[in-house]
């Protein structure tokens, strides 16, 4: 479904390296979590993916098709099958949550009014929100505005939800409610991509966790490869630090 060759991404004209020689590759049902120390890449990798950030030289391809990095805008369409839930929420606060979410089907895809709000009234209700449509961003909780967020991305009807690290604005009680969203989605077969610190998520739901430092990915396996038998130092001396092994 996803597809990197030799992806690299730096910043302030070189010095900072955010993303080295990634090859990388998502397949259709997967849920992929990307772990790493902060500042180790993993944003910019996902960023890469649907070109929000625009790699300096390397190659992306969704479901066989390449993205074509200078051809954004007549790319819509393929990005569109691309889902982006952040780590802020980035809801437009003077709309409601039902406009949130059928601003994008209706302006970017063309949709039919009444469909696009049919489907954002399913999805509201899938996500535990229906009785929140016509409340504004600043009404809600952390938690409550990450999971419209998520119906929100999954309003444009995408093939992959991407995730830069959804829980990491939220209190520690509100984790939860946008956890079991997310489980709900691996479970239905859903293609994830999700940056994240939450541990316990990646070894319970992914397919395989990738662990990223200093802009490279050090080490790909299943969960059981990577937590059970980390393969290099750097890998065993970052999980003692977060899980304490």
């Amino acid at each position: 479904m996803i597809k990197m060759i030799d992806v690299c991404k730096s910043f302030a004209k070189g010095k900072i390296k955010a993303v080295q020689h990634a090859d990388f590759e998502v397949k259709r049902g997967e849920v992929i979590c990307v772990i790493g120390p902060s500042g180790s890449g993993k944003s910019t990798l996902i960023r890469c993916i649907n070109g929000l950030e625009i790699p300096d030289s390397g190659e992306v391809y969704i479901d066989g098709q390449q993205l074509h990095f200078d051809k954004l805008k007549d790319q819509i369409p393929l990005i569109m099958r691309m889902g982006f839930v952040f780590q802020h929420f980035n809801l437009f606060p003077h709309m409601t949550v039902l406009d949130n979410l059928t601003l994008g089907p209706i302006q970017a895809q063309k949709k039919d009014p009444k469909t696009a709000v049919e489907l954002a009234k399913a999805l509201l209700k899938r996500v535990g929100l229906e009785d929140k449509m016509e409340s504004y961003p600043a009404q809600l909780s952390g938690g409550q505005k990450q999971r419209v967020a998520i119906a929100r991305a999954l309003a444009q009807e995408p093939e992959v939800l991407l995730f830069d690290e959804p829980t990491s604005a939220l209190d520690p009680e509100m984790i939860g409610e946008v956890l079991d969203v997310m489980l709900e989605l691996a479970k239905s077969g859903m293609t994830l991509v999700v940056v994240t610190h939450e541990m316990g998520f990646a070894r319970e739901v992914a397919t395989r966790v990738v662990f990223m430092d200093q802009g490279q990915i050090l080490e790909v396996g299943t969960p059981g490869e990577v937590f059970d038998h980390p393969r290099s130092e750097r890998l065993r001396d970052f999980l003692s630090r977060v899980i304490h092994i």
